[in-house]
């Protein structure tokens, strides 16, 4: 076995876009698990390694939590995101029970008809923040009302969702706050599986329902409410930002998809590609145990780099550029195996259902001023992106 290479590469000193993605080269280019210093865990940075741990759910556990701090991880606990099986694929089967093809399918014409109204409303302001009135403004359409909340707290979500991620990083000068944050989201699911304010029907109340019949033990409502709410919105609100910005700087590409509309799927999976969401999230060594040829011990904390991954050279060819046309069906942004994102379909579809609007009333995107990258441990995500989307001439 060769020597496990090290780095003394601070991966979390900033979230600009351009920094991280250097560092990642880096990384791979030591190897494809690489033991960072600080934080002291082992970094998977290219796709082959990445994709065979999340795989191998029995060797990289994630019940001891998949972020970095042991109190967040011990906080989280119990969630979907942070379990084991055979728990984990109960509840699973839960959470996942009103995010099923048939259900999610059902809601596209509703979704279509969301995503041109609002498509509608920006192009005749004109300039715009894309990030508060797009990438956000999507996703709050269609999310709240379909997974059967209640309109208190719905000014919350977001800021509940983004510090929620962040909390998964190392400590920061941010997470004081983002702790009181994400107790208040927790508070707010307590309520909800309480009292059952949510909508007939919804998965919400599909999740309350399981409980009653035994399925699920009734202690685990609040957590899964929280599986529902957290990542349900800003990751889909990133991608969208990410679309606007690479439009914006990519003329060129917006013009090819307008003409060849049917390259709406290909196009969403090389956005995701290009600018994953999630950097990554850990995992723990059940056993000693050899990846990328090189000895991860028991007990030691990996980090699946999914942005690296979705970067690696050796898989994608002009990795580093955006191709609509590519089509990279097998990219890790809703990572892989068992704990693969469960609600990707819903994303998906209000991307597809956003993207089809704005190509139906949009000549072209045009920044107005520099995005401003959110400051994010986890996320690749913009807090402003001034843009102007231009209408398309009438015919």
């Amino acid at each position: 076995m060769a020597v496990v290479p090290r780095a003394e590469i601070d991966m979390f000193a900033s979230s600009a876009r351009s920094i991280r993605y250097e560092q990642y080269r880096q990384l791979r280019e030591l190897g494809g698990v690489v033991r960072l210093h600080e934080p002291d865990v082992y970094a998977l940075t290219r796709y082959d390694e990445v994709k065979a741990a999340l795989a191998d759910h029995d060797t990289f556990l994630s019940g001891e939590g998949v972020g970095f701090d042991p109190d967040v991880n011990r906080i989280m606990r119990g969630v979907t995101l942070v379990s084991d099986p055979p728990e984990h694929d109960v509840l699973r089967s839960v959470v996942g029970a009103g995010l099923r093809p048939g259900s999610v399918q059902g809601r596209g014409e509703e979704m279509a008809r969301k995503a041109h109204g609002l498509v509608a409303e920006v192009v005749a302001r004109g300039a715009i923040d894309g990030v508060a009135e797009l990438a956000q403004a999507m996703p709050m359409l269609v999310i709240p009302d379909y997974l059967g909340l209640p309109d208190r707290n719905r000014e919350h979500l977001y800021e509940w969702g983004q510090v929620g991620n962040d909390l998964l990083g190392p400590v920061t000068e941010r997470t004081p706050h983002n702790m009181e944050m994400t107790q208040r989201l927790f508070a707010f699911a307590h309520e909800l599986a309480a009292s059952g304010e949510l909508a007939p029907g919804s998965p919400g109340a599909a999740m309350l329902e399981a409980a009653e019949l035994g399925v699920i033990p009734h202690e685990k409502c609040p957590l899964l409410l929280v599986d529902f709410i957290g990542p349900s919105l800003e990751t889909t609100a990133a991608a969208i930002g990410h679309l606007l910005v690479v439009f914006a700087e990519r003329p060129d590409q917006w013009a090819a998809l307008r003409a060849e509309p049917g390259l709406v799927a290909s196009t969403i999976n090389e956005l995701l590609r290009f600018e994953t969401p999630v950097r990554g999230l850990t995992r723990v060594a059940a056993r000693d145990t050899q990846l990328g040829g090189v000895t991860i011990p028991q007990g030691a904390r990996v980090w699946a780099l999914f942005a690296s991954a979705n970067r690696d050279e050796r898989k994608w060819e002009r990795a580093d550029e955006f191709d609509l046309r590519r089509n990279p069906r097998d990219h890790l942004a809703f990572g892989h195996g068992a704990h693969g994102c469960v609600g990707h379909g819903v994303a998906r579809l209000e991307l597809h259902a956003l993207i089809h609007a704005l190509l139906d009333s949009v000549e072209r995107i045009e920044l107005t001023g520099d995005p401003v990258i959110a400051e994010n441990t986890i996320l690749n995500t913009y807090a402003e992106v001034p843009v102007r989307l231009v209408a398309r001439k009438a015919a």
